[in-house]
């Protein structure tokens, strides 16, 4: 049928694709690790496509292709999802520093009369006090 040239040619199915370029990455890694003299260490991002060999057999089986089918398109409404969880968390980081900002810090000496920073030298929990210099 072909490689590219045609309409049902090797390379116009994207999972070929992701198969052509694994394999091709795979021989050129160990054609450059086997007769390269000089530092190779750039080959160590190549390695990396090493771990979509699996993804070969995905191609092969329809019931394990649709799924990873579903999976890719569902991705873009999980971003969705992930923006809104992102906004609550800020909401809620907000909140927390608005109420408690500075009033979890004690000393360790059990004290309850501390007011500023003098009272609690090399004592303090939280190093952190405003400008006034009270915690």
């Amino acid at each position: 049928m072909g490689f590219y040239y045609g309409d049902r040619t090797y390379l116009k199915d994207p999972w070929n694709v992701l198969d052509f370029t694994i394999v091709f990455f795979s021989i050129i890694t160990w054609v450059l690790e086997a007769y390269a003299t000089g530092d190779v260490s750039f080959l160590r991002g190549f390695r990396a496509l090493r771990a979509l060999r699996p993804l070969r057999v995905v191609s092969k089986n329809e019931g394990i292709k649709t799924v990873v089918n579903a999976l890719l398109e569902s991705i873009p409404a999980l971003i969705n999802v992930l923006l809104i969880v992102i906004l609550f968390l800020l909401v809620f980081g907000i909140l927390g520093i608005q109420l408690f900002k500075g009033m979890l810090g004690q000393c360790n000496d059990g004290s309850d009369t501390i007011m500023n920073k003098t009272m609690c030298v090399d004592k303090y929990v939280v190093p952190d006090y405003d400008r006034f210099g009270n915690y």
